[in-house]
């Protein structure tokens, strides 16, 4: 089964996961707009082109008209010198061959036409079967760095852009993060115990609701929780004196005589007695275990621990099989380690049939302690209720529905955490999980 991490991502994996995705987006946009806008403008360019290159074409054909067609390609060579951009004379079928088909008529009817993939501008001269053609255009240009070309600036601006936008989603990133990470740190304060722990004020107006929302909260369940912890332990103290009280009355019917129907109906109220008192030992135990906020760990033998649990149940009717880790060291709290495997060794001896198996592994930095039995086993749609406090699947049993609670609260305390699965053995297999060492993560696979 596997475990969610308890450690918060930094900021900065949040900026990586969203901001990245977020410019990545705005990139593909910027560029589908100027691609769009490029195609816009492809005739305005054209149009522009042809406007301006009318005047030097007009002077050609005034240059042409007045010499003799036979000079012309030397007046052509000439002219090529003087130009800042290349001037050629052509035959006109072959200028008609570079133009698109839409343009070669234009060209025929003596017009100036713009080739823009090679920036030349072609002009039919007066109604002869040649033209001329001026060009590449950007030749005139001065010669250009690597800044002045057109990707280049269309990178830079880009370049603008995505600094424009991740700088200020970097601010906004960290300023969400921390108030989460804060109201994830006052909840984790609260699951330890500390009741008291309220989250600080936000400062950003998105998370600011849910803090003071949070906050309220957590006072509304500090009051109920404490109320409750107040009148249970109230009421178990309060029974005790009771119950010594008719201890001391049943005790005293005993020694009058009485007939085998009253000594009956005795040891019933007796029996009745001893289980109120168990009840109410219990529940004390469970006040206090809730009350308990600081964890005091203690380096101690595992195998040593399960096997005086174990002899506090003898004599055994049902054989305890023991799989103890060799790595015996654990560092956990001994009373509440005590307590839990207490409970769940009865808990199985009550259900066992034949076979009882107790096993520990030491994995990552983590304790797994499961207690295994050949019993009847628990239904899956059943495994989270086991685990509540009174609550008894089999009405009929001995206990309270207080032994595997109590086992729950001793996770939680030691931030682990309790799993019921089926056992090899054909029965229930409870198992707790405990890390050694805090701030340890859980492992990815239980063991």
């Amino acid at each position: 089964m596997k475990h969610p991490s308890s450690a918060m991502r930094g900021h900065a994996f949040h900026f990586l996961r969203y901001g990245i995705g977020f410019l990545v987006v705005h990139l593909l946009l910027i560029v589908a707009g100027l691609w769009a806008w490029d195609a816009l403008l492809e005739d305005r360019t054209e149009a522009s082109l042809q406007a301006e290159m009318r005047g030097p074409h007009a002077m050609l054909q005034h240059r042409f008209a007045e010499t003799p067609p036979a000079q012309w390609p030397a007046l052509a060579q000439q002219l090529d010198s003087d130009f800042a951009y290349p001037l050629q004379l052509m035959p006109l079928t072959e200028a008609a061959a570079i133009l698109p088909a839409k343009q070669r008529k234009g060209l025929l009817n003596g017009h100036v036409q713009i080739e823009l993939d090679s920036m030349r501008s072609l002009q039919r001269v007066g109604n002869s079967s040649s033209a001329l053609i001026l060009g590449p255009l950007d030749q005139a240009l001065p010669e250009e760095g690597w800044q002045d070309s057109e990707a280049s600036g269309v990178a830079i601006i880009l370049l603008i852009l995505m600094v424009a936008v991740a700088l200020p989603m970097y601010v906004m990133v960290y300023r969400l993060w921390r108030d989460v990470s804060q109201l994830a740190q006052t909840a984790r304060r609260m699951r330890d115990g500390q009741l008291d722990s309220r989250a600080p004020r936000a400062g950003t107006a998105l998370v600011r609701p849910l803090a003071k929302a949070f906050n309220h909260m957590a006072e509304q369940l500090q009051l109920l929780l404490e109320s409750q912890r107040v009148l249970a332990q109230a009421v178990a103290h309060e029974v005790r004196t009771p119950l010594a009280r008719m201890r001391f009355g049943l005790a005293d019917l005993e020694e009058t005589g009485l007939d085998d129907a009253q000594r009956d109906a005795l040891s019933g109220l007796r029996i009745d007695v001893d289980r109120l008192q168990h009840l109410t030992d219990a529940g004390v135990e469970y006040a206090a275990l809730g009350r308990c906020h600081q964890l005091t760990r203690q380096r101690l033998q595992l195998a040593a621990l399960v096997r005086g649990v174990v002899d506090q149940f003898a004599p055994l009717t049902i054989p305890v099989q023991l799989d103890l880790s060799p790595a015996g060291l654990v560092n956990v709290n001994r009373h509440m380690l005590e307590l839990a495997l207490r409970n769940l060794l009865g808990n199985a001896l009550r259900y066992a049939r034949r076979q009882i198996r107790i096993v520990s592994t030491l994995n990552e930095g983590w304790l797994c302690l499961q207690v295994e039995d050949d019993g009847p086993g628990i239904a899956v749609e059943l495994r989270s209720q086991v685990l509540q406090p009174y609550v008894r699947l089999d009405q009929a049993s001995p206990g309270f529905g207080l032994g595997l609670a109590l086992v729950q609260v001793v996770a939680d305390k030691h931030r682990g955490h309790v799993e019921v699965a089926d056992s090899a053995l054909g029965g229930a297999c409870i198992r707790l999980l405990l890390p050694m060492e805090s701030g340890v993560a859980p492992p990815a696979e239980a063991v």
